[in-house]
């Protein structure tokens, strides 16, 4: 890749240039991870073949100074390159994408990316290349399903999820309420910015000074939450507890901030906000094992449900780092309640020294995708600093005051990392129950589309997420559009089936059923969705 990008960036300047001299405003050109890019000002966008025009090659003259390109009196600002420009010259030309942004409120520029080759065969190979890559990496999956977006003039490392996104998240936060129910969370909801008091109290302030967010209102400083905790034990604290209230636990779907150095960002992998489902246990210390050993099997049960099991979930316990915060009686007792839980449940773990959390020691699960990576997921951590440090109580059956212990959980982690390793491990291919799409409906022609429409509005009655694609392209670039969007069911409808109430169904791997009774391949599905099935159990079934 790094070979390609000296030649990239002569390409980037020919194109500025051929846009210059058709009257545009180039500002400035650039090298991307994969492309070259040329911002022009501009109150309008582009289409792609209107770029396409300006991506050929064509003898220019020109001088660089300081970081610039001056053409003919006319500056182009190079950005974020060390690169020597090249003495060849890129003669193959591909526009891959225009997007707009505002570097400032009154100002566009509209951001055109590709790329440029000194052969026609280099071009084909990257091409194919690229469209390999597009399966197996979440930044590109997400574009081409319109997903999400990142924006220079929102800020680095801040996502935009689309409506299609927005339909996973909200699939995986409504399987995650039904886990939390099943074992007596309440949920809350909690403020993003706090008074540093909080993190002082906390020991955010010391020991996650680097990734804090702060900033100065009216004499007084404030701290964006990059943690749920102290909200939590601030609602704990909101009213005197008893021994017969605990266990308490809250969960919260909940937005946190850590500022990541700019070059640590990496599409959902890696960003400065996101969502964690995150949940909090206030209990009695004779309630500890239990407690940890309900959220180990709830834990696994939530990966199987993903197709997470096995040799594929491995399990650590982190202990103590060198930076923390409690006594060593404190950090022994929380090791030896996570250590006897997994033991009593017969749990295979590995150990990784001085990986805990600074406030407590931790259970770490760890899933491996399709392409052989390992991510670490889950988290289960026992704290007894926190309730010591905020003062927490609970009057016991004796009438005295006693510490609770706390324990911090999240299973999915940050719901955005989890996005992106499960478009990469499904290459965008998602489970029916999570694709925005889980239908789409082709027929045949115009003559069959009031049949069509019908079966549309009986999957919609059915809360199931369809539409059509009318008869405007050839059917098999329709099938074609659907599988490359990800959608796990295409309907085909034609003369017969409207006349007979039948339909033909392909699902995913070539696989078609002709002549099936809509109402029985919807009762399927319904029951394959139901079930948060991993594998398109409706037309397996029908199949048989």
């Amino acid at each position: 890749m790094e070979s390609y990008k000296p030649v990239w960036l002569k390409g980037a300047i020919i194109l500025a240039i051929n846009l210059a001299n058709a009257g545009y405003k180039p500002v400035t050109i650039g090298l991307g991870e994969r492309d070259f890019y040329v911002d022009i000002q501009s109150d309008t966008s582009l289409t792609l073949d209107e770029a396409k025009k300006f991506a050929k090659y064509s003898e220019v003259q020109f001088k660089v100074e300081n970081n610039y390109i001056n053409y003919n009196g006319i500056k182009i600002k190079i950005e974020n390159s060390e690169i020597n420009i090249p003495s060849s010259n890129p003669k193959y030309f591909e526009i891959l994408n225009i997007s707009t942004h505002h570097p400032e409120p009154t100002v566009q520029y509209v951001r055109i990316r590709g790329v440029a080759f000194e052969t026609e065969e280099q071009l084909k190979d990257y091409l194919n290349w690229l469209e390999k890559a597009e399966e197996t990496d979440h930044r590109l999956i997400g574009e081409r399903l319109d997903l999400f977006s990142f924006h220079e003039e929102a800020g680095s490392g801040l996502v935009l999820f689309h409506p299609k996104g927005q339909i996973i998240r909200n699939e995986l936060i409504n399987y995650m309420r039904e886990i939390n129910e099943g074992m007596g969370y309440q949920e809350v909801y909690t403020s993003h910015v706090y008074k540093s008091d909080l993190w002082k109290i906390s020991g955010h302030y010391t020991l996650y000074r680097d990734k804090l967010v702060l900033f100065n209102m009216e004499g007084d400083e404030y701290g964006v939450k990059p943690m749920n905790c102290p909200a939590h034990i601030l609602i704990y604290k909101s009213k005197p507890r008893t021994y017969r209230d605990l266990p308490i636990r809250f969960s919260e779907f909940g937005h946190v901030y850590r500022w990541e150095k700019k070059g640590e960002l990496y599409g959902l992998l890696r960003v400065r906000g996101f969502v964690q489902d995150d949940g909090h246990i206030f209990l009695r210390e004779d309630q500890l094992k239990d407690e940890v050993k309900m959220l180990i099997k709830k834990t696994l049960e939530v990966w199987e449900k993903f197709g997470f099991k096995g040799e594929d979930v491995k399990v650590y316990l982190s202990t103590r780092p060198d930076e923390s915060i409690g006594t060593d009686e404190q950090w022994e007792k929380a090791t030896n309640a996570l250590m006897t839980a997994m033991q009593e449940l017969g749990l295979s773990f590995g150990i990784k020294e001085k990986e805990g959390a600074f406030y407590g020691p931790k259970i770490d699960f760890e899933i491996r995708d399709s392409l052989g990576r390992w991510w670490q997921m889950s988290t289960i951590q026992v704290d007894f600093n926190l309730p010591e440090r905020f003062k927490l109580e609970y009057i016991d059956k004796d009438g005295s005051k006693k510490r609770p212990v706390m324990v911090h959980r999240a299973i999915y982690g940050s719901l955005d990392r989890f996005i992106a390793i499960l478009l990469e491990h499904f290459n965008g291919r998602l489970p029916t129950w999570l694709s925005p799409i889980q239908v789409r409906i082709l027929p045949i022609s115009d003559e069959v589309n009031e049949y069509a429409e019908k079966i549309l509005n009986e999957l919609k009655k059915s809360k199931i997420r369809a539409e059509i694609d009318y008869a405007g392209e050839t059917l098999s670039k329709r099938i074609k559009s659907a599988y490359d969007q990800g959608v796990p069911y295409i309907i085909i409808v034609g003369k017969r089936e409207a006349n007979e109430g039948t339909v033909t169904i392909r699902g995913r791997g070539n696989i078609e059923i002709k002549n099936i009774k809509f109402e029985d391949f919807l009762n399927r599905l319904k029951n394959e969705i139901l079930n948060r099935d991993v594998e398109q159990t409706a037309i397996k079934t029908l199949k048989k």
